[in-house]
């Protein structure tokens, strides 16, 4: 059945089952019908015994006995009746009683009682049959009461071939109706395909129409809405991704080009040439710092960036990394302080996480004006190490701060400072914080600094050694 669509299979597994129960439905009703008419006829024989038995009990005698059931017996109903001697002389019969067979029961021993079974009488056909032992004032007698089966059976033939047409007929009827409620059943997952099947990657905004959200058609369009929401958002975070990143490899580009041009316009002097160099040295870092940035987010979108995990002294590499951008600092005019560091161990890549902290230590002191702070601070929770990285610099806009971890994102350009960086060190930080299952928060007051909080999960069996104040990389 599996090259049939679902509504074929449906409807064929419909009239099948529907086909199975309207036999078995046919011939428990054929097997009731049949014992109850047994069971009537049963009981309509034990009445006649019963009536017939009462008049040879009233009988003086065989003659009075014989003109009594000729008044009564000879043509009763459907029954026919025969009462014999202990001889096997027949003493009273009606007036078609069928041939008596050798396989009639046999005289009941106790008196009163009664056998009742089904016999065939040569061409007559079967007949149920009542047998019972008399008791009478001229001998102990057999009686027997008779009902031709025939009209009983044929019309359960009857019910039989009635039957027998009307199966295929309902089966058929069912096999329409089945095909016709299963199209109108389907229709909802047909539009839902129709629509599926238009939405193209320049129609992500058409959407599927829900029409009852509480059965498994608008759950399934709901899911299907869902999957083209995230599917929107991640088309149009690439179409931005690539529209920012083309834009930050342009600008370098142009002033590569824009200074060889110069050099190439007219001779210079050494001097001259040297700044030019200068300049093409510089944008080229810039062009190659631009390019791992963009290389790194995209090994961690296709899930293929591989970490060394390892146990990491956060304390000691958190001094590294402040130790590193300790001559940026001083530079700058900024005072970089380590005011308390706990000894603690965690789980994770030491380079992603130098990183994490590289970056985010780099933008405080960034964005800090010259004779401004920035703190550290590494704190242990039950469960975490906790890095904060203090400054009071310019701050960022309460609007921005949402938005502050996305690509490419800068705040407003009239508040940069000349070394603003391409807007990718923030994401690269966060991408790494969320591969080592911790969180990274910032907070920030305009005009009166930003804080950045890290937590990593400490390693199984970390214990922290009780903190240590240090102003060795006051500068």
């Amino acid at each position: 059945m599996k090259h049939l669509s679902i509504r074929w299979r449906m409807t064929l597994w419909y009239s099948i089952a529907l086909g199975v129960i309207l036999c078995s439905f046919c011939l428990v009703l054929l097997l009731l019908m049949r014992q109850q008419i047994l069971v009537r006829t049963d009981a309509g024989l034990r009445e006649e015994v019963k009536e017939i038995g009462l008049e040879i009990g009233l009988a003086p005698s065989a003659e009075a006995f014989e003109t009594q059931a000729e008044a009564r017996f000879s043509q009763h109903d459907f029954y026919e009746f025969l009462v014999v001697d202990r001889n096997g002389g027949i003493v009273f019969a009606s007036s078609q009683p069928p041939e008596a067979g050798t396989d009639t029961p046999s005289i009941a021993t106790t008196p009163g009682a009664i056998e009742i079974g089904t016999i065939e009488f040569g061409d007559s056909g079967p007949y149920r049959v009542a047998v019972a032992g008399i008791e009478s004032a001229f001998g102990k007698l057999q009686v027997r009461v008779m009902r031709s089966l025939k009209p009983i059976y044929a019309d359960l033939n009857t019910l039989k071939f009635a039957m027998a047409g009307l199966l295929p007929l309902g089966v058929a009827l069912a096999l329409a109706s089945g095909y016709f409620l299963a199209g109108r059943a389907l229709r909802p997952v047909q539009d839902v395909v129709e629509v599926a099947n238009s939405i193209t990657i320049t129609s992500l905004d058409r959407r599927i129409a829900v029409g009852n959200p509480h059965d498994e058609i608008g759950q399934l369009a709901a899911a299907l809405n869902s999957l083209i929401d995230r599917l929107e958002r991640a088309v149009t975070e690439i179409r931005r991704f690539t529209a920012d990143a083309s834009h930050e490899i342009r600008t370098p580009i142009a002033s590569l080009r824009s200074e060889a041009e110069s050099a190439l316009r007219a001779p210079r002097t050494a001097a001259e040439y040297a700044q030019t160099l200068e300049v093409v040295v510089e944008e080229t870092t810039r062009l190659g710092r631009l390019t791992d940035q963009l290389l790194n987010l995209s090994r961690h979108d296709a899930g293929i960036t591989q970490s060394a995990l390892e146990s990491v002294q956060l304390n000691a590499l958190l001094g590294d990394v402040a130790e590193q951008l300790q001559p940026f600092a001083h530079d700058r005019g900024v005072t970089l302080t380590c005011e308390s560091v706990a000894t603690c161990e965690v789980i994770g890549d030491d380079i992603r996480l130098s990183q994490v902290l590289f970056n985010c230590l780099e933008n405080a002191i960034k964005y800090t004006p010259p004779g401004g702070e920035v703190a550290i601070r590494l704190q242990t929770t039950a469960r975490a190490a906790v890095v904060e990285i203090q400054d009071n610099g310019i701050g960022i806009p309460e609007s921005d701060v949402p938005h502050i971890f996305e690509r490419f994102y800068r705040v407003d350009p009239s508040r940069q400072t000349d070394s603003g960086g391409a807007g990718l060190g923030l994401s690269i930080a966060k991408a790494a914080v969320l591969a080592h299952e911790g969180t990274i928060d910032l907070r920030s007051q305009l005009e009166s600094g930003t804080t950045v909080t890290i937590r990593i999960p400490l390693s199984t069996g970390s214990t922290t050694a009780g903190s240590s104040q240090t102003n060795l990389l006051n500068v």
